[in-house]
């Protein structure tokens, strides 16, 4: 009898301990789930949610949050990754960055991909709860068009005609703008009950240009162009190595803006002449103009650059680097060899270089 109790006492001690251990484990684990619980029901608060959502026009929301967005959230260097935060059905998108609007906690300017009529669209953000618009076919009123260059041509809208651009009425470019800033309320009314339509931004828009004799191309907007030297002059550029034909009539369309007068008379327009270049260091040049291009129309430009050896370089030009005639363009690969000499040609004919060099340093 004694012997049995001895093998049995072993078992149910060890029994015993196991259940305590377990219950032990499960007691700690317990403070552990409940923080992590907390810790996720946190995070889902500190995200911000969509309260409205205001069709402004075809390209164009409005979007006001519970709270104003990170930092991290409005940055352009960002935005693939802000792209994916953004979940809308039937294929619409954001083509850049929301920005606050001057004045506000938390509304912001969205531009998207065109808006379809008569559709309903869904938007949440980072998972939230989806909230529901109905798309706008409002189209932004742009007064004429022009030709600047021979593969390029620019709309022009008009603050005085009820059309601002977003640059305007934004937190993120008001020191910039100076007395062009200006504030509007929700309708985006300003202060004497003035009405505006907003353009918000151009990056990826296209427009379609029409010749007389059938032949249609699409143009891209070039960057950084949509309101420069103090107007609303939007560039767009034609597909590479093409360019208008003096004396052809063109028309341009758009499914996100009116053009009042669409129409213009392509004529030659002498391409700009590039009278320096000077090395900054191995992997960038400064590169001077007989003249001040204006609007950036540097922009999208490169150069290609010939050694001595035959080897060939390409430098593009870096946007916004425009001082005057004056633009900076960036090797797009390798370097610039020290103390090498390098033919310089403009690529596409948008400017001469009669027996311009580089001299490296």
């Amino acid at each position: 009898m004694n012997n049995k109790m001895k093998f049995i006492t072993p078992l149910l001690l060890g029994a015993t301990l196991t259940l305590t251990g377990c219950n032990f484990l499960n007691k700690q684990a317990e403070p552990k789930q409940e923080q992590a619980q907390q810790e996720a029901s946190q995070q889902a608060k500190e995200v911000a949610q969509i309260m409205e959502i205001q069709a402004l026009n075809a390209i164009t929301l409005q979007v006001t949050f519970s709270e104003p967005l990170p930092e991290e959230a409005v940055k352009v260097e960002n935005l693939d990754a802000i792209q994916k935060d953004y979940t809308f059905n039937h294929n619409l998108g954001i083509v850049n960055v929301p920005r606050l609007k001057i004045g506000s906690k938390s509304t912001y300017i969205f531009p998207v991909t065109v808006q379809q009529p008569d559709t309903t669209y869904t938007l949440s953000y980072k998972g939230g709860e989806a909230q529901i618009f109905e798309g706008s076919d409002e189209k932004i009123n742009v007064s004429q068009t022009k030709q600047v260059a021979n593969d390029t041509f620019e709309i022009e809208s008009f603050k005085e005609q009820g059309v601002t651009d977003y640059s305007n009425i934004i937190e993120a470019y008001k020191d910039a703008r100076g007395d062009q800033s200006f504030l509007v309320n929700d309708e985006n009314k300003d202060e004497s009950g003035k009405q505006y339509q907003v353009i918000s931004s151009l990056r990826d828009r296209v427009v379609t240009l029409t010749a007389e004799d059938g032949e249609e191309m699409q143009a891209s907007y070039v960057l950084f162009t949509q309101a420069a030297d103090r107007r609303q002059a939007p560039k767009f550029r034609l597909p590479e190595g093409r360019t208008l034909r003096p004396g052809m009539q063109y028309t341009v369309t758009s499914d996100w803006a009116t053009v009042n007068n669409p129409t213009f008379t392509a004529t030659e327009i002498a391409p700009l002449t590039i009278k320096a270049v000077e090395p900054i260091d191995d992997k960038s040049l400064q590169v001077t103009l007989d003249r001040d291009p204006g609007m950036e129309l540097f922009a999208g430009r490169s150069v290609e650059l010939q050694g001595d050896d035959g080897e060939k370089i390409q430098a593009q030009y870096r946007y916004s680097s425009r001082k005057g005639a004056v633009g900076i363009f960036d090797v797009k690969e390798g370097t610039l060899k020290s103390g090498g000499t390098y033919q310089v040609a403009p690529l596409n004919n948008w400017a001469t270089a009669a027996n311009i060099t580089l001299k490296a340093k």
